[in-house]
């Protein structure tokens, strides 16, 4: 999800860029209204380096979750072994208990 929202960033920049991108080329067409170019400037180089830290962020956030991801495999391994031993150990109590009462009623 911080993936999403950080991309969701990204795409707003993107299409903020766009915007200013055009502003720029109609600054030479009559009757606009004329947005000085060091303001548009100003704001792409704003857009700019916070992209860049977005983009570090979906980095950071990738390689936690890979981290995340990671433990929880090792995390479901232990537990599947966890659950292995536990059925054989509940196994040879039940065999040992078989034999119990074969070797008992032998006896008799």
């Amino acid at each position: 999800m911080a993936i999403a929202r950080i991309n969701l960033q990204l795409l707003a920049i993107a299409e903020e860029n766009e915007a200013l991108f055009k502003m720029q080329d109609r600054r030479f067409e009559p009757g606009t209204n004329l947005v000085p170019p060091d303001i548009i400037i100003k704001r792409l180089e704003a857009n700019r380096l916070r992209a860049v830290s977005l983009s570090e962020q979906v980095v950071v956030t990738r390689q936690e979750l890979l981290k995340i991801s990671r433990t929880l495999e090792v995390l479901n391994d232990k537990l599947r072994s966890h659950d292995i031993d536990a059925q054989r150990n509940e196994a040879t109590l039940e065999i040992g208990e078989y034999i119990s009462q074969l070797l008992g009623k032998a006896a008799s």
